[in-house]
């Protein structure tokens, strides 16, 4: 069953959040903070939701500990979908059950089941923090309570919720997430440069986890970049150099403001947020919300897999290892070039979204290429690994966008 958000915000959500000193409204932006002073680049990109939503604060509590554990993109990714995908089955937990009983749907079920499913994922994924966790669970859980659903019933739905994230715990044990990396760095004319100084790159083995909706990492690999020294790249080197050297105030804003590095929501956390803020905007319900996060974040975890089966395949040079006056003022990430983790992240959240709030499509495209171009703004990617990580990005979302008109509840 394919759902779509009412158009009847749209025009604030985005024209608004352009000019808006709103907090809030920071991260949603499809165009650059303008005023020297602007809020929104002050804010951080993760600003949680004040959220009538169990789905929606939960997420902002896994994007809060992803932050303060410092969890890179591509492990960040997998938090945000095993959290999301173990909410779903919640739901859809709850559902079967009120169908086999043939009783009519209960909101306070449903978001008991999501809360019991959340502290769970939460306390398995960042164990020194399970105690906060729980604890919040007991007391959304008691906010619940009412005569319409005693204790003895929350009591049946928590396990209902308990019992679908640990389903989902189970599954996740296997998905090579932990794989060991026998340390085998290629070298050579444009191949990426080791620093010992700095350490062995970063999740070389990601390309090998395995995806929710693509069959294998690799089944978008892009071709090869343009070779080391052809006229091509010689010439998309030399956009880089160019950039770096008249840089101006607007691209660095952007740069910035997408930037999402170590300490941060990440870049999947960023278009989590964004989700958000548009399930509380465009006033989903608790089935849809969960829906729209299950495919958000299936689709995040599957472009990291699938960006980094590209790194670690072609193992591109970075353009300022190449140029060393290329300047990086947003920080040079430790793994190789080719494709741009921010585009493909990118790419396949707009998609998705896209999908489920056609009227804002445009803007949150808008937003994607953005995102992308703020890496070559950095001086951290050619134009060429931005153009191909949202095309990968954009053909994995695709498979979310395929899942959603054709299932029910599409998730897994």
């Amino acid at each position: 069953m394919r759902f779509l958000a009412s158009p009847r915000v749209v025009a604030v959500l985005f024209a608004g959040a352009v000019m808006s000193a709103c907090a809030d409204d920071a991260i949603l932006a499809p165009s650059p903070p303008r005023a020297t002073a602007d809020a929104a680049l002050a804010a951080e990109h993760g600003a949680p939701v004040a959220s009538r939503l169990a789905s929606v604060r939960w997420n902002d509590l896994a994007r809060a500990a992803v932050t303060e554990d410092r969890v890179d993109p591509p492990m960040a990714s997998r938090f945000y979908a095993l959290l999301s995908v173990a909410q779903r089955r919640a739901v859809d937990a709850v559902d079967a059950g009120t169908r086999a009983r043939g009783g009519g749907r209960r909101p306070e079920l449903v978001h008991a089941a999501v809360v019991a499913a959340s502290a769970e994922m939460l306390s398995y994924l960042f164990p020194a923090r399970a105690a906060a966790f729980r604890e919040t669970e007991r007391g959304d859980l008691a906010a619940l309570a009412s005569p319409r659903a005693d204790g003895s019933e929350l009591a049946a739905v928590r396990q209902l919720g308990a019992d679908a994230a640990r389903a989902v715990i189970r599954t996740a044990a296997t998905d090579g997430a932990d794989a060991i990396w026998a340390p085998l760095i290629p070298t050579g004319a444009g191949k990426w440069i080791f620093d010992p100084a700095i350490g062995y790159p970063l999740r070389p083995e990601w390309g090998r986890v395995r995806p929710w909706l693509m069959t294998t990492g690799s089944q978008f690999r892009p071709s090869p970049p343009p070779a080391f020294g052809s006229d091509v790249y010689r010439a998309a080197l030399a956009e880089v150099r160019a950039i770096s050297d008249t840089r101006t105030a607007e691209q660095l804003r952007i740069a910035i403001f997408w930037s999402d590095g170590a300490g941060t929501v990440t870049p999947p956390g960023h278009w989590n947020a964004i989700a958000s803020q548009l399930a509380e905007r465009y006033s989903l319900d608790e089935r849809r919300s969960t829906q729209m996060f299950a495919l958000l974040n299936m689709a995040l975890m599957d472009a990291g897999i699938g960006c980094w089966d590209a790194k670690y395949t072609y193992w591109l040079i970075r353009p300022s290892q190449a140029d060393p006056l290329i300047t990086t003022p947003v920080g040079l990430p430790n793994f190789p070039s080719y494709v741009s983790g921010h585009a493909a992240f990118s790419g396949a959240a707009a998609t998705v979204l896209g999908e489920i709030f056609p009227s804002a499509r445009g803007d949150l495209e808008a937003m994607a290429e953005q995102a992308a171009m703020s890496r070559l703004y950095g001086g951290i990617h050619y134009r060429f690994d931005n153009e191909q990580g949202l095309a990968l990005g954009r053909r994995v979302g695709a498979l979310a966008v395929a899942r959603l008109r054709g299932s029910a509840s599409g998730a897994p």
